[in-house]
């Protein structure tokens, strides 16, 4: 009797089921939303966009932008308010997929499942986001310049003379805007605050300390080297060109662990930058170029770094010899190969005073004297050969008569030397040597005449005899071969050839 009731039973969950199935589906035919509609209790971005076709889904979620766009982005950077617009940073949306996705709820699958999703939809809601984007360069752009031109950077306490004596500024803390981290918190911002007309952020900032307190610049107050030379104040242009490049040095603080250089801080080579043309070096010869003089300067102040004993990263010497210092005491500049470097590898900054005075140019280099005061530095400089310039360099030129010489340069002799460091402390001296220099010989350069005589005119009639001379003819000195060598006065490297 219990197998029949057991298969009644089986029987009547069958047609219950399939009654409900065929319930569900009638009853999703008549929730169906249409096809180009979409169904009831969908929203994107929060806004209602039940029974509304993909146009004027459109039309609603462009409605949104708008006001959106409207907003107002307002950063706080450290008390200041920076604020800007939307479209200044490039602000927009994606709307496309959140439509699509709008517009399928209820669709795509089976009837049941559709019918299922319909109810959970009217019963719970559906939301779908947007894709808001920016242009990230605008909006790196406004927090690295907009914002930041509201932060300081931390300020060094400057060294300066006055009246002789060296001053000190105050430092500064300094305030710097974390760009990354506020350029994530605006983004954050602008989809949390969606219904703020301004939205509002405080940028990330850090405090930046100097690097040099007037503590440690204070301590910048002994002179540990100076040096000067002399120069020919009648040559004007020259005279200009050597005040010009000191005055570009002078004042300038090199602070630890930094590195100087002379051609950077005197260049560019122009009359704009005040240079006039003046002796040089150029390929053996000397000849008018902008800036010649300035390598006086450089070895004025390489002798000054020396009496400092600061470290030297590069010297170069002149192709030739030069008058205003010893041989392997000089520092060419020419272009950007041949400068004159120096490293502050001491703990606190350097000050470098330079001027010039009744055709003088002056170097006083200024920071913590640390050496012992029984220590005595001197330099030797000395030559270990001498190269003589040779046979004259003649040029000959046809438009002069054969008696016609003349000396367009003087010869150079030639050396190879080096400059000795030679210090004394508690009673011992030591001996190192500095650098080697190696400068050509050049030979004279002569100009000589090569006109050929012109021929006497055949006479109309006999000429007359001459009476005969009652002594020879005095003749003219010959050249001597070469000239004694010399090094050219206040002539040096060209700042546009090598010349070695």
């Amino acid at each position: 009797m219990r197998k029949p009731k057991f298969g009644r039973a089986i029987l009547v969950l069958i047609i219950m089921f399939f009654a409900i199935i065929i319930y569900m589906m009638v009853a999703y035919k008549m929730v169906k939303p249409d096809d180009d509609k979409i169904t009831q209790g969908v929203s994107i971005e929060n806004v209602d966009v039940s029974g509304m076709t993909r146009g004027q889904a459109q039309e609603a979620i462009g409605q949104l932008m708008d006001k959106l766009s409207a907003r107002t982005l307002e950063v706080d950077v450290n008390g200041d308010k920076v604020s800007t617009t939307m479209a200044e940073i490039g602000y927009a949306c994606v709307t496309g997929p959140a439509i699509d996705q709008a517009m399928s709820v209820g669709k795509t699958e089976s009837a049941l499942s559709n019918y299922s999703e319909l109810k959970r939809v009217e019963r719970e809601g559906q939301n779908f986001d947007l894709e808001f984007t920016y242009s990230e360069d605008s909006l790196s752009k406004f927090v690295k310049k907009k914002c930041g031109s509201k932060c300081t950077k931390a300020k060094n306490s400057k060294i300066k003379m006055k009246n002789g004596k060296l001053v000190y500024t105050d430092a500064k803390q300094g305030v710097q805007i974390d760009v990354d981290q506020t350029t994530q918190d605006i983004k954050k911002a602008l989809k949390d605050q969606e219904d703020q007309s301004i939205v509002q952020v405080t940028a990330k900032v850090e405090v930046s300390e100097p690097t040099v307190t007037k503590e440690l610049a204070q301590r910048c107050k002994d002179k540990l080297g100076d040096y000067t030379t002399s120069f020919n104040a009648g040559n004007i242009s020259r005279s200009k060109n050597v005040s010009n490049a000191a005055s570009l040095i002078n004042g300038t603080v090199v602070y630890p662990g930094k590195t100087f250089s002379v051609h950077d801080a005197i260049s560019p080579m122009t009359e704009e930058n005040g240079y006039y043309a003046a002796p040089s070096y150029n390929n053996g010869q000397v000849v008018e170029s902008i800036g010649g003089g300035v390598c006086q300067v450089s070895s004025t102040l390489y002798n000054a770094l020396l009496e400092a004993e600061l470290e030297i990263v590069q010297r170069n010497p002149h192709s030739m010899m030069v008058t205003y210092v010893e041989p392997s005491r000089d520092a060419a500049i020419a272009g950007d190969y041949k400068d004159l470097k120096f490293k502050n590898n001491t703990d606190v900054p350097i000050y470098i005073q330079a001027g010039t005075y009744s055709g003088n140019v002056y170097f006083n280099i200024y920071g913590e004297e640390t050496r012992s005061s029984d220590r005595t530095v001197t330099f030797q400089s000395e030559t270990l050969e001498t190269i003589q310039p040779g046979k004259d360099k003649v040029t000959y030129d046809k438009t002069q008569p054969e008696s016609y010489f003349v000396v367009t340069q003087e010869a150079h002799t030639g050396y190879k030397a080096v400059l000795w460091k030679i210090v004394t402390q508690n009673g011992k001296t030591k001996k190192t040597q500095v650098n080697a220099s190696t400068y050509k010989a050049e030979p004279r350069y002569v100009t000589k005449g090569a006109a050929k005589a012109t021929a006497t005119p055949k006479a109309t009639e006999e000429a007359k005899t001459t009476a005969k001379p009652t002594s020879a003819p005095k003749a003219t000195q010959a050249p001597a071969a070469t000239a004694a060598p010399t090094a050219a006065p206040e002539a040096e490297e060209s700042q546009t050839t090598e010349t070695n």
